[in-house]
């Protein structure tokens, strides 16, 4: 994909979380002045064609204003319908709030959300569940992007550095340390992870050294636990979004991939990027950096 045509793709279903996630969408169209396809999967078996299209021209009416919009739907399973329709356009960003829970939880449901994140080559944005409606409104100040490990790779890294540039944000580059006990021990060996502040500092200035808005890079490490401390990390760094690796946001259990617990309480929207995507915003090379 080049600059003259990025493309997002808003999945929605009409629900309070897809209305949350409208003033982001216009957020970032109005920024690069990208091509926008809503796009609305219907049960014709709960609702009439005219019924759902109905619905799909009244949700984010201000949409049809932009010179690049348009609004597609189709009947079927909701994961066949959006999963087949970016997989023909892969260097699109899809939009992708969470869904409204109804009910008590279910034994071995599988989160629709989850199983198309897996499923794509292509970056995801989504609004966490906890995340408070309407947060997402406003100008963007601030971006992060949350490293784990080396071994994740640094496409998210990338492709944060280039929305930190095209909103004029400062970016913040963040990492927790695990306390260290004999428990983890077996972990370092598959790992090249820093198992210390100042080592994980160093690792990250590396990283932010080779960045081309170098100058707008911060760097926030913590130590302890990892839930806990990347809540505390981005309330401090005011960031309104945060860009994480695919690997990183799904957890895996015997039965479904689950969003990573760690990442249940952020108060920010998540962009989930696939690291085989090509880059919706260009961004230089930084390589491989292991930690020193």
């Amino acid at each position: 994909m080049n600059m003259r045509s990025p493309h997002l793709i808003f999945a929605t279903s009409f629900s309070d979380a897809c209305h949350a996630a409208i003033p982001a969408a216009a957020r970032i169209v109005d920024a690069l002045g990208a091509k926008l396809t809503i796009l609305h999967v219907y049960n014709p078996q709960e609702k009439t064609f005219r019924e759902a299209d109905g619905m799909l021209h009244s949700f984010f009416a201000e949409a049809d204003n932009y010179p690049q919009c348009d609004r597609r739907m189709t009947s079927g399973p909701v994961f066949d319908g959006i999963t087949d329709f970016c997989k023909h356009h892969r260097d699109a960003l899809l939009f992708l709030p969470a869904s409204d829970r109804i009910g008590m939880p279910r034994p071995f449901h599988r989160s629709l959300r989850m199983r198309i994140i897996r499923a794509l080559p292509s970056s995801v944005w989504t609004l966490n569940e906890r995340q408070r409606l309407g947060s997402s409104s406003g100008s963007m100040k601030h971006v992060a992007a949350w490293l784990t490990s080396p071994e994740e790779g640094l496409e998210h890294v990338q492709q944060a550095a280039a929305h930190a540039e095209a909103m004029d944000a400062t970016l913040h580059l963040l990492h927790v340390v695990p306390d260290v006990n004999e428990g983890m021990l077996g972990s370092t060996m598959l790992s090249e992870a820093p198992l210390g502040v100042g080592y994980a500092e160093d690792w990250l200035k590396r990283i932010a050294g080779k960045l081309p808005q170098a100058r707008d890079v911060k760097i926030h490490v913590a130590q302890g636990n990892r839930k806990r401390q990347l809540s505390k990390l981005l309330r401090h760094s005011q960031a309104e979004l945060m860009m994480v690796s695919r690997e990183s946001a799904l957890q895996y259990d015997f039965f479904r991939a689950e969003l990573n617990r760690t990442l249940e309480d952020c108060s920010t929207a998540l962009i989930c990027v696939a690291q085989e995507t090509s880059s919706l915003w260009p961004s230089a090379a930084i390589g491989s950096l292991q930690p020193a």
